[in-house]
């Protein structure tokens, strides 16, 4: 989303690196194969990024995320710290601690997120691990691949999640079969 907002109406285009702490992984397949990633919690926490929505409703800024995203509202988390009011996939409940040590040190009123589940084994039926990353990405056409490998380049550097290293290594040894 930070390389392709889309419609995504934030304040000066500025995404800020000093987000809360998320245990974020490349755990989920959306469309063309792409890995994609999402809250999994039990994983390492990562340094997320941020952006200021334009619209100072919070249900507003909720529906501008879900056309983003091309999700349901119900997959569009948020927790409204004025209010304690909170929409969050049951699995990712611990993550509200997180949200609000992060929350502590800024003058936020709420935050939202797409909260769409990690689907690795559900999808393909099989274990969430780099040997069946490696299955799904060398499964891919040349254009899915391309697709996967520039949604995993364009991910920003901060972004050093548990495997991304390997996946990165993986996607290098891939890429001479795929693209020749």
């Amino acid at each position: 989303m930070i390389w392709d907002q889309g419609e995504l109406k934030i304040v000066d285009n500025k995404w800020y690196e000093d987000g809360p702490l998320l245990p974020i992984e490349y755990a989920r397949i959306s469309t063309g194969g792409r890995l994609t990633l999402v809250i999994k919690p039990g994983w390492q926490n990562v340094t997320c990024l941020y952006a200021i929505s334009e619209f100072k409703d919070l249900e507003e800024a909720r529906t501008n995320l879900m056309e983003r995203e091309g999700s349901p509202l119900h997959r569009i988390g948020y927790y409204n710290f004025l209010t304690d009011q909170v929409q969050i996939r049951q699995l990712n409940k611990p993550v509200i601690q997180n949200l609000m040590a992060w929350k502590g040190q800024r003058d936020i009123d709420a935050v939202i997120w797409t909260d769409l589940p990690p689907n690795f084994r559900d999808s393909r039926n099989l274990e969430f691990n780099l040997k069946n990353i490696g299955v799904i990405l060398e499964s891919l056409t040349r254009d899915e691949f391309v697709s996967a490998k520039k949604y995993i380049e364009s991910t920003p550097e901060q972004v050093k999640t548990t495997l991304r290293s390997a996946i990165q290594q993986t996607v290098q040894l891939l890429e001479e079969n795929k693209l020749n």
